[in-house]
């Protein structure tokens, strides 16, 4: 019982320290995810909703939106500045 009780113990303990800690978004302006949003809200279903910033990658901003049916991601562009790409309709 005891050698079980052991084994359990390091296959619980493996499991723990396999998982990653969520990574949280770079240092980035928090009012910069929204103002993403805001700017394709015209384009997206009523009632999708802003969930939060998934990454930045170089010229790239990446935010989660929940869209009535499932958490998805869209991407806004940045200036070499960090603030939010512009786009002219």
């Amino acid at each position: 019982m005891r050698i079980i009780t052991v084994i359990v113990q390091l296959a619980l303990t493996a499991l723990l320290a396999s998982c990653d800690q969520q990574e949280s978004a770079p240092d980035i302006e928090p009012g910069l995810g929204r103002e993403c949003f805001e700017s394709q809200r015209a384009s997206l279903p009523p009632g999708t909703q802003y969930e939060g910033i998934d990454q930045v990658t170089g010229k790239r901003l990446t935010i989660k939106i929940m869209n009535g049916v499932d958490v998805t991601t869209i991407d806004c562009a940045l200036n070499p500045d960090g603030t939010l790409q512009v786009i002219d309709e």
